[in-house]
């Protein structure tokens, strides 16, 4: 088993411009890929346990490919 840190992260609105923050936790690697210049909210830290072969459920592993 592994650790993973998820966070609730701020961000701007590139269309409104307000700074807004996500409902729900991501890592720093889906933050960095989903959100312009994200920071961590201090204290929204929540360490899982995750199997070591643990597999990515989001609904885009089980969408075809775009090309086909």
């Amino acid at each position: 088993m592994k650790l993973m840190e998820l966070w609730r992260w701020r961000y701007r609105d590139m269309q409104t411009g307000q700074i807004c923050r996500t409902p729900f936790q991501l890592t720093a690697a889906q933050a960095a890929l989903q959100l312009a210049e994200a920071e961590r909210i201090p204290g929204s830290m929540r360490m899982i346990r995750v199997e070591d072969d643990f597999v990515d459920t989001l609904p885009a592993v089980f969408s075809p490919p775009a090309h086909a």
